[in-house]
């Protein structure tokens, strides 16, 4: 596979101060041509030094994502720096934790920022239905059952004359790449995307490895959505070998460096160093895929959402759960009793911070259980039971 070249940048890497001596027009090239220099500039707006026209270049709409992933990568860098000039008795140890400070502050406020324009336009889409306990029990007693909810589906959507589709196996994943198949995300499929596609995974696994470390070099071809399955597979294998090399607190945050680290022999710390540095780059790089994954769902929904079929396929999908819940109302009762808990008032939910996905996994599992337990008569036809658990019928 080819790979990019660099061969674009300034003859040598401008110091903080120097970035703000750049004209407005050397300005925009500057933080284009090259991600290091993007992020030499974003530490040094973060500590004050560029012109009020540099920062407004660099916080336009059309760089947001990019600052993001700048400042991501700064505030991993300059924390290993850091630690690194500590071990070592830098006198400069000072001064960059000054940036460090400086540098997270920024991040906060652009991901403040993010996070309130998500919420915005989340609010202004009203015409999504409300996530509340009825539709949540829907949805997870059709990840509880999803073959039997296929062949429901398949019936429903036959019976309004549209092609039959399994219910994805993965929220995000499975609707990336069928949304590709449609034509709603239209990246053309190269021989390169090809090429990685049929790697091994070792050698993917490498080639993702070499790409976080290559901050200036990317393999624009993992950003495919064909590839972005085996991409976020790579990029969590990557972070779990890494983390206890880096003494790393946990798969999503690098943390403080153990004490027991500044006691090391040299060749042993600087394991460790250049370890927590590939940690960062990694964190950095899952972040720029979870928002990758953010940016190609919300196509393939609006996609959806305006095509002339769409109510006719929502209308069959919901069709197939009420008769999902009629043949199975056991399992049925079983999801929304877990849920029943967690209602706060008008049918809505609220889950503590992290139980959601170990409370859907347990009820999930629960109802599978149930359903096994108690298969349906084949020889009845669905009909609604004459006295079915009140939990179920509520969920029709």
């Amino acid at each position: 596979m080819n790979q990019p070249t660099d061969t674009t940048g300034h003859a040598q890497r401008l110091r903080l101060h120097e970035v703000a001596d750049l004209d407005d027009r050397s300005f925009v090239p500057y933080i284009e041509e090259r991600f290091d220099q993007l992020v030499t500039a974003a530490i040094a707006d973060a500590d004050g030094q560029l012109r009020t026209a540099q920062h407004a270049v660099l916080y336009a709409p059309e760089q947001h994502q990019r600052l993001r992933d700048a400042l991501t990568f700064a505030e991993g860098d300059l924390q290993v720096a850091f630690e690194r000039m500590t071990y070592e008795g830098d006198s400069r140890a000072a001064r960059t934790a000054h940036l460090l400070r400086r540098v997270r502050t920024a991040l906060h406020e652009v991901n403040r920022e993010t996070t309130a324009a998500d919420g915005r336009q989340r609010e202004s889409g009203s015409e999504l239905p409300p996530i509340d306990v009825i539709v949540t029990a829907r949805s997870w007693l059709v990840d509880a059952l999803p073959d039997h909810f296929n062949r429901l589906l398949a019936k429903t959507l036959a019976d309004v004359g549209l092609s039959a589709r399994p219910a994805a196996a993965d929220d995000v994943f499975d609707t990336i790449e069928e949304g590709w198949n449609d034509g709603h995300l239209r990246e053309p499929r190269s021989a390169q995307v090809d090429e990685l596609l049929a790697k091994g995974p070792v050698a993917f696994r490498g080639l993702v490895a070499d790409d976080a470390r290559s901050q200036n070099i990317r393999v624009t071809e993992l950003r495919h959505p064909l590839l972005q399955r085996r991409w976020a597979k790579a990029l969590a294998e990557l972070t779990e070998l890494t983390v206890p090399v880096a003494r790393a607190s946990s798969s999503s945050a690098l943390g403080p460096l153990p004490a027991a680290v500044y006691r090391m022999p040299e060749a042993d710390a600087y394991t460790v160093f250049n370890a927590r540095r590939f940690f960062a780059a990694v964190s950095q790089r899952r972040a720029e895929h979870r928002r990758l994954l953010g940016t190609y769902t919300a196509l393939v929904a609006e996609c959806r959402r305006a095509a002339p079929t769409h109510d006719l396929r929502r209308r069959a999908v919901g069709a197939a759960i009420d008769h999902l819940v009629n043949e199975q109302p056991a399992a049925a009762a079983r999801v929304l009793t877990g849920l029943c808990p967690y209602i706060i008032g008008n049918g809505l939910i609220e889950l503590p911070p992290g139980e959601r996905a170990e409370l859907k996994r347990r009820l999930v599992a629960e109802a599978r259980a149930v359903a096994t337990a108690r298969p349906p008569d084949a020889a009845r036809p669905p009909a609604q039971p004459s006295r079915p658990p009140a939990a179920a019928a509520a969920i029709r």
